[in-house]
């Protein structure tokens, strides 16, 4: 007998040792990745957000947990793709442009969301302000619309004898609208006319393009939108045949096809998301963390893609850029 109760003993306290153990080890920190482009998932953006956080002392199944969700173009597949990283119970959530962070916002009120985007926040209804987002949002902004005029002034360096440029734009998107109308002023003075090509779906964006009858100094303008960026690889397929130049607005663009990019750097607002969340992770809550603006912005020239169609960039702009693939 008194065997008996020693040995339920040791296993009362062994299973007490457990539970101590259980309740002081601490919970490894969850991040949702939640994104709608084509692009595979270690994107520019999250490239720079895993590197960032790295930086800041974090290892993948170490001391932080990563789930990834990747709509690949297709927009409907964001809504429960957001449940279900919430259902994930995790930490934060990451996001990249406007569709995926206002599915996130959707999905939970709760759990903090930091974002990497283009455009300007407030006007999108994301959050109450730069300084005081005011909700469980803050993140990283590229104020895209503050540099349309500059991306046009850039493509007219790139392509001298640019006369027209053929803008594709979501007419659903009002960040889309509000750049394409940004584009069409800018182009106005810069002595240049706008082809305008309002869309609503993929298939409206395919046979649109491959309406166009190029003629000489037109080119593709890209506006930053998740219906166009969803449909690179055409775009850029589609415009080498035809020997249409095309300016977007980040590095990863022009490694996949496009002639030229000017915009925020993308990878850089990745690397400022990570700080966020590393603070967020800290305890403090994203209301409070003001929404930060992007602080490089790059020029990156495809080489290869203006020697195809026999586009001659002029030196002094391939010099002037932060990367030139050749």
């Amino acid at each position: 007998m008194k065997k008996r109760l020693t040995l339920l003993s040791a296993i009362i306290f062994h299973l007490g040792l457990s539970v101590v153990e259980a309740q002081q080890t601490p919970k490894i920190p969850r991040i949702g990745i939640l994104i709608p482009e084509s692009e595979r998932p270690q994107s520019q953006v999250i490239r720079g957000l895993t590197d960032g956080l790295k930086e800041l002392g974090y290892r993948e199944k170490k001391n932080i947990l990563i789930e990834i969700r990747n709509a690949k173009g297709d927009r409907a597949a964001l809504k429960p793709m957001a449940s279900e990283i919430v259902s994930q119970k995790v930490n934060v959530i990451v996001t990249t442009g406007t569709r995926a962070t206002q599915m996130a916002q959707a999905a939970t009120s709760e759990i903090p969301i930091v974002f990497s985007h283009p455009a300007n926040p407030v006007a999108l209804g994301l959050v109450n302000s730069m300084e005081r987002p005011g909700r469980n949002t803050t993140g990283v902004a590229g104020l895209a619309l503050q540099l349309t005029e500059k991306r046009l002034e850039v493509l007219k360096e790139v392509v001298p004898e640019l006369r027209r440029v053929h803008i594709f734009y979501d007419s659903n998107n009002k960040f889309s609208q509000e750049n394409f109308a940004i584009a069409q002023k800018a182009a106005a003075k810069l002595g240049f006319e706008v082809a305008a090509h309002s869309i609503k779906s993929v298939d409206e964006l395919k046979s649109s393009l491959s309406r166009i009858e190029k003629s000489a100094g037109d080119a593709v303008f890209h506006v930053p939108d998740d219906l166009v960026e969803g449909q690179a690889d055409f775009i850029f397929d589609i415009a080498r045949k035809k020997g249409l130049p095309t300016m977007f607005n980040e590095e990863v663009w022009v490694i996949k096809g496009a002639l030229a990019a000017y915009g925020p750097s993308y990878y850089q607002m990745g690397r400022q998301a990570a700080q966020l969340v590393d603070k967020i992770l800290k305890g403090e809550k994203p209301e409070n963390l003001p929404v930060e603006r992007v602080n490089k912005f790059d020029l990156v020239i495809n080489s290869r893609a203006a020697n195809a169609m026999g586009l001659a960039v002029p030196r002094e702009v391939l010099k002037r850029a932060d990367k030139v693939i050749r």
